[in-house]
């Protein structure tokens, strides 16, 4: 059904902006992705409770490792626009970075209120 697809995810990869842009969000997206866990359990370290239903689930559940389904989630949208660097999936995925970047700057706050 999809036969194309690696075609023409070779073909943009072949682009130097679109590279560029694509390694660009990736980093953004690991880098908050990791801060926002290291925030996370500052928060959780200073009386704060995660807000999250699901990832609460994961807390109770896997305990020091509540962390690694959120990286993963993180990593597979990092992947997938490495992968296929093309403009729709940069222009569906980037909004991603601000969002993750507003819940990081959130988590800091809140350990600076409580610390």
């Amino acid at each position: 059904m999809f036969k194309w697809l690696p075609g023409i995810a070779a073909k943009n990869r072949n682009s130097p902006r679109l590279m560029a842009a694509s390694y660009f969000i990736a980093t953004c997206l690991i880098t908050l992705a990791v801060l926002d866990i290291v925030t996370t359990n500052l928060g959780l370290a200073v009386g704060a409770y995660e807000a999250n239903r699901i990832i609460r689930w994961f807390q109770s559940t896997m305990g020091d490792w509540w962390f690694l389904p959120r990286l993963i989630g993180q990593l597979i949208p990092a992947m997938m626009i490495v992968w296929y660097p093309h403009r729709l999936v940069l222009l569906v995925i980037s909004p991603v970075v601000p969002i993750l970047g507003f819940y990081v700057w959130n988590n800091a706050r809140i350990v600076g209120m409580l610390s």
